[in-house]
């Protein structure tokens, strides 16, 4: 522990708390309150007016470093939490990205024009150069994510390229002896090569073309645009009014990428991180930092880089004002989640109820103080001056006592506020991840449909030799590309000629009757592709799928039929709702839905595709606008912390000249708790303004008697102070079986057993449900033994006109027995509940013969 400006904190958030405006300000509050009510008991105890009350400053004490050390520690756990978020993302959606490109090197390698025009580039035909790079620009038009492919002699020579413009002849570029020499599917390079004047470094994806035979014809290298794709997810990741920069560092912790270049340049080196949630300096200033590594994608790990996300220390906390003045909680929901919520730890949900515990003590120190000062009235210097004194503290508690309430409720929104918008977040990373990847299937389906290997196959009389040439060709493809069930090519009569899959050998001949088949023989584009709906297939076992289609051309244009890719989706889509899922909450799960609210995927086995879910109205059409939606919603049967975001598209997928829509929303959801059924609610008490205004000193002329008031469910409740010893914790009691439903049962109190009169119970009130809440005001009965009786909260201790005090029989006819007077309020205005006075002897006389 430290001492943090006279307040004990974990040395761990020392560091952080000057940058914490929020905590900043519940410090001053209470410091300020302390020092009042430390001086308000210094004069009272000055002035024989209140006894010490040592032990309940330092309980104060004690609760605000608790209070303050949660805040902190909340504050910087959602901070770090976010920046990790992140960092996390950054790196693994990028690798995923790279993950296809890996089996898109394999593809191209094999291609049948590729191989040709390596075998016979010899001959220097400009024609045949020009005619490849036009091949080259057919696939890329379909994968913007390349700008630049290039096929190379086993010597370095240049013989074919997509960007004509390059006048580079020849390269002596490492990567040329490591692609024609590796074991490995691909060689990864990202560093400056010479088939690009300049330096910078380039992210190339190389392998060998051979002749099929394994005779090396050259080397082809795709060149990934890494600048645009880390612009593209950088851009994704930012948040109105963020302060963070996100970078992308390689295995020597050097900056390769940077969201703000100005603040952190590419080139910069950092040390090795220290972990989540670190201070790091950087160029003269201190940022919260946290470096996260790929958890991988298909068993690939990428090029080894990772992802660090800065966050400058003055402005790492700032957003927590900013949550504050944008919450809107529905009032049911979010009440039910502090009742019955999970996401708040124990201690925080113990300060407010130490905090009440604090409070009261006090208020029954304060009261058991003006039932002193009233009863010996005629010793007191200056009963006036004490009353104000006394009631001086306990405002003070109260306001010290407000401070806790509304710093913890703050907290609470906060910690809500901030966790929905995680999920809304998080629902815009599962939304981005889904386009991201059905983007490559849609792009998939169209490069294959230019393999000429398949298209003259297929082109040519089916023969068993070409059908096996096809099979093989498929199973080729499907081994690089391991999102899909399987690959089937079909004729122009919409027939099975072959499937990618061994075990699939029975879809050979069959028809498929299915929409999205007849739908692709009416492409005329290589550019255009079909998709079926998210239907049951035969080709994916009865089960419901996406299968993209891109028609195969002849030589003379004619359509030869269609190539049709299934995906896996149960297993890829659990796997981008999963990646997408908070890792500290248990219990999150993930869906996609489409427009009916209809469930596509989702990573609970709770809800299951075709299930029509009932959403919150308004949810799916908001969840399309600003970035998303998020939202408390009850979702079967639990309240939960409900993000929303529809599917936007990824580059050209689902893109302006795409006529592709498919309008799917991401849904991820954290249960916070069950919707308990509305009871009945105990009231209010009424409130000590209105306590003070019933009776107002001086407005009625006569005698006047002081009252020991206190309340019990929603009835103001009084004795006459002369008959009250006390007011004291209930603890140390014994429960009376058989006793009658007035008798509580009996406590110790200065080491003698006094029995307990349960008002609730006289009064017809329900059952308390924790007893320890109660307090018991102890009566002198007059016969020499005491007894208390159970109260709900202390009220003040008011003097009210005598001639106002009329026997309840003489108002209520049949009234409980225990209620002897009514005090009808002098200020005629008086809204608040009124006072009504027990009888000591009926209450007595039930208790006499225990």
């Amino acid at each position: 522990m430290a001492l943090y400006k006279g307040i004990r904190v974990d040395s761990t958030l020392r560091q952080f708390l000057p940058h914490m405006p929020l905590v900043e300000e519940y410090r001053e509050s209470l410091q300020t309150l302390q020092a009042v009510w430390d001086n308000l008991n210094l004069l009272g105890q000055m002035s024989g007016t209140t006894t010490e009350m040592t032990r309940t400053r330092e309980s104060f004490s004690r609760l605000t470093s608790s209070l303050l050390n949660n805040l902190a520690q909340r504050t910087l756990a959602r901070r770090v939490q976010d920046i990790s978020g992140k960092a996390q993302v950054a790196i693994d959606i990028l690798v995923r990205n790279l993950f296809e490109r890996t089996a898109d090197i394999g593809f191209l390698a094999t291609d049948q024009s590729v191989r040709r025009y390596g075998a016979l580039a010899g001959c220097g035909d400009q024609a045949g150069r020009h005619e490849m790079g036009s091949r080259f620009r057919a696939y890329v038009d379909k994968y913007s994510v390349y700008f630049d492919v290039i096929l190379l002699s086993p010597a370095g020579q240049v013989l074919a390229r997509l960007d004509e413009e390059r006048s580079v002849a020849h390269s002596h570029a490492s990567l040329i002896r490591q692609a024609l020499e590796t074991k490995a599917a691909y060689v990864e390079s990202y560093a400056p090569v010479d088939l690009f004047p300049g330096g910078e470094p380039v992210l190339i994806y190389a392998y060998r073309v051979d002749d099929g035979l394994g005779k090396p014809l050259g080397v082809l290298c795709l060149c990934f645009d890494f600048a645009d794709e880390v612009a593209r997810i950088f851009n994704d990741l930012a948040r109105p009014g963020d302060w963070s920069v996100i970078t992308l560092l390689d295995e020597r912790h050097q900056v390769i990428a940077s969201s703000d270049p100005y603040l952190v340049p590419v080139g910069a080196r950092f040390p090795e991180s220290a972990g989540d949630g670190h201070i790091l300096r950087f160029a003269g200033r201190s940022y919260l930092a946290t470096r996260r590594n790929t958890q991988g994608y298909q068993g690939y790990l990428g090029p080894g880089w990772s992802a660090l996300v800065l966050l400058p220390l003055e402005h790492a906390f700032t957003q927590d004002e900013d949550q504050l003045e944008q919450l809107d909680l529905p009032g049911e929901l979010f009440a039910a989640v502090l009742r019955h919520g999970t996401i708040f730890p124990p201690e925080l949900q113990d300060i407010p109820l130490q905090a009440e515990a604090i409070q009261q003590e006090l208020e029954r120190s304060v009261w058991n103080g003006n039932v002193r000062q009233s009863q010996s009235r005629n010793q007191a210097l200056n009963p006036a001056f004490s009353k104000i004194l006394l009631w001086e503290i306990s405002r003070t508690g109260m306001r010290m006592k407000d401070v806790f309430s509304r710093s913890i409720g703050n907290l609470q929104s906060t910690v809500v506020a901030s966790l929905l918008e995680d999920c809304r977040f998080l629902a815009s990373l599962a939304i981005d991840i889904m386009d991201r990847n059905l983007y490559e299937r849609a792009n998939d389906c169209r490069w294959w449909a230019l393999d000429p290997a398949l298209c003259r196959l297929l082109e040519d009389p089916l023969t068993s030799q070409r059908q096996q040439a096809m099979t093989t060709r498929l199973a080729g493809i499907n081994a690089l590309y391991t999102v899909y069930d399987k690959l089937v090519l079909f004729n122009a009569e919409q027939r099975i000629v072959a499937t990618s899959r061994p075990d699939a050998g029975s879809l050979v001949d069959q028809v498929i009757d299915a929409p999205w088949a007849g739908a692709t023989l009416q492409l005329t584009r290589p550019e255009h592709y079909t998709v079926s709906d998210f239907v049951p297939s035969g080709l994916y076992g009865g089960r419901p799928s996406y299968i993209y289609a891109a028609a195969l051309f002849g030589s003379q244009g004619q359509t030869l039929g269609g190539i049709g890719i299934v995906f896996d989706s149960a297993p890829q889509f659990a796997a981008m709702l999963r990646d997408a899922l908070p890792q500290d909450m248990p219990g999150a799960f993930g869906l996609f839905v489409d427009q009916e609210g209809r469930v596509i995927a989702s990573s609970s086995p709770d809800y299951r595709p075709g299930q029509v879910l009932e959403l919150p109205p308004g949810l799916l059409a908001a969840a399309q606008r600003n970035g998303g939606e998020s939202r408390l919603a009850l979702l079967g049967g639990q309240v939960v912390a409900l993000g929303a975001r529809r599917s936007t598209g990824y580059r050209e997928y689902k893109g302006e000249h795409d006529p592709y829509r498919n309008e799917l929303t991401a849904l991820i959801c954290v249960p916070l708790g069950p919707c308990a059924e509305t009871g009945e609610t105990v009231p209010e008490p009424v409130a000590r303004a209105q306590e003070g205004s019933a009776f107002a000193a001086g407005s009625t002329p006569g005698e006047r008697a002081e009252i020991a008031t206190f309340h019990v469910g929603g009835h103001w409740l009084g004795l006459p102070v002369q008959v009250v010893q006390e007011a004291v914790e209930l603890q140390g009691y014994t429960r009376l079986p058989g006793a009658p439903a007035q008798v509580f049962g009996s406590m110790l109190h200065r080491n003698e057993a006094i029995p307990l009169y349960n008002l609730h119970a006289a009064l017809g009130l329900p059952e308390q449900g924790r007893p320890e809440e109660l307090q018991v005001v102890v009566i002198d009965s007059g016969a020499g033994r005491p007894f208390g009786i159970l109260v709900d909260r202390l009220g003040e201790i008011p003097e009210v006109p005598v001639d106002h005090i009329a026997p309840v029989s003489n108002i209520f006819v049949g009234a409980t027995p225990v209620l002897a007077s009514l005090v009808k309020p002098t200020d005629p205005e008086h809204k608040g509940a009124m006072l009504t006075l027990l009888s000591v002897e009926h209450m007595h006389a039930i208790l006499r013969d225990l």
